[in-house]
This record gives structure tokens, C-alpha cells and sequence, in this order.
């Protein structure tokens, strides 16, 4: 009978290890896709395309002498508006008070261009455009980046989902041939950075110079990942000794 600690993966039958195949790839390719997610949805927040440190820093932490508004229509939120004049004349707006008095022109304007994804069900609802009260409050918010009760959201999820994806690929991970010592390494490494990544947008609200460690938390925690697959996938299905 093979002992726990010596089994390794290219003993399983196909079925399993085609199990474990499909699975890494199909987490590796989410992994890739959550990436592109991150830029796709952080990479304007300067107002330029490429994704960099200050993206991080006005996502988290925000520009407290800026309007929040002011700072989304010149960043994220700039290409959702047909020119200009449209932009401008929010954030002139905005900085006037968001007056209810002077509110006529930008009505179409939002109507237009904010109600699809600033209502109920879209992909805005947590700062709706309902009522005119509610936009007047918005617009007139200083940019103090993220929220508490947002980051408390996104990390939850993250902790959990992503620490249950990296502890599956661990267990897979564990019965691969390598130096032990070198296997707790990269069976903590990928989980470090985790807690690095999501401890650090916290940090980062508070202290922006935290934005390098929001990066580099990312950064590691995929790589970890994807070395402990390569590995994996290489045991996997490389013949055991003595097979025909």
C-alpha cells in the first residue's frame, strides 16, 4: 500500500488526472481573465489608458481636494459622455453646488448618459441617479476613493474565493515530487500575497505610498499560482518509474 506521502500525481488514473488538468486551466485562465478585469476597470482612473501606481491611488485612497465627480468624468467615467461640453458642464455643476435651481441642462445629460448603469439593477446601483436629491449629494461628494462598507465587500469575496481556488491547487500542489522545504514555500507564497494584496487597498486608503504592495500582492499571488500548476501539470503527466 503507498503511503499518503509518497503518492504523487502520475499515479492517479486518467479520469483524475484529467480532473485536476481541467481544473488548474480552467482557474488559470480566470486568473487571467480577473487581471484584464483589473485593468479594464481601474486602468482610466488617471484618465490615461495605461494601467500605473496612480490608478491604484485614486482608486483607493481617492483625491481629497478634487470632487468625486470632477475626478470620475476626468478619469473612469469620461468615456461614457459624447464630448466636452457634456463633461464640462457636470463638473460645472457640481462645483457650483449641484444647485437644484441650475439643475435643467444636466438632466438630459444624465438621462442620457448615467440613468442606464446609475439605477437599480445596473452596474452602478450603489450610487443611483433616482432621485435629484440623491445625484446633488453625489456630485457635491469630495473623492475620498473607496469606500469602507466597498472595501469590505470586495474583501470578503476575494478572501474567500480566491483562497479557496489557491488552497484546491495547493492540495493538488502537495503531491508533487520537489523538496519539501521548497514546498511549503510555494504553498505560502501565493496565500502571502493574498493577504498582501487585499491588506494593502485598505492600507493604501489610508497611505498611498501602500499602492506598491497592492501591485506587488497581485502580481506574486498569480505567479504563485501559476508556478504551482506548471508543477503540478508536469508530475501530473509525466510517466511514473517503472510504467510500461
Amino acid at each position: 500500500m503507498v503511503r499518503l506521502r509518497e503518492f504523487r500525481l502520475n499515479r492517479l488514473p486518467v479520469s483524475g488526472r484529467l480532473l485536476c488538468t481541467f481544473f488548474l486551466v480552467c482557474m488559470g485562465i480566470g486568473f487571467v481573465f480577473s487581471q484584464l478585469n483589473v485593468f479594464f476597470t481601474y486602468s482610466r482612473a488617471d484618465g490615461i489608458a495605461a494601467f500605473s501606481l496612480q490608478d491604484i491611488v485614486l482608486t483607493y485612497y481617492g483625491q481629497p481636494d478634487v470632487l468625486l465627480v470632477e475626478s470620475k468624468l476626468n478619469g473612469t467615467m469620461r468615456e461614457h459622455l459624447e464630448n466636452e461640453y457634456e463633461r464640462n458642464s457636470l463638473i460645472h455643476w457640481a462645483k457650483g453646488g449641484a444647485e437644484k435651481e441650475k439643475s435643467n441642462e444636466v438632466k438630459s445629460i444624465i438621462l442620457k448618459n448615467c440613468l442606464l448603469c446609475h439605477t437599480a439593477g445596473g452596474d452602478a446601483a450603489f450610487a443611483p441617479f433616482d432621485k435629484l436629491s440623491t445625484v446633488s449629494d453625489i456630485f457635491t461628494r469630495i473623492n475620498n476613493g473607496m469606500s469602507t462598507h466597498r472595501l469590505i465587500t470586495l474583501s470578503h469575496i476575494h478572501m474567500i474565493s480566491i483562497g479557496v481556488v489557491l488552497a484546491l491547487s495547493g492540495i493538488i500542489f502537495l503531491f508533487t515530487p520537489i523538496n519539501e522545504k521548497l514546498k511549503m514555500i510555494l504553498l505560502i507564497f501565493p496565500f502571502g500575497s493574498l493577504l498582501m494584496d487585499v491588506f494593502s487597498w485598505w492600507l493604501t486608503k489610508r497611505i498611498p505610498v501602500f499602492a506598491i504592495t497592492v501591485f506587488i500582492g497581485g502580481v506574486f499571488m498569480v505567479i504563485g499560482f501559476f508556478i504551482q500548476s506548471v508543477i503540478s501539470l508536469l508530475t501530473m503527466w509525466t510517466p511514473s518509474e517503472g510504467s510500461d
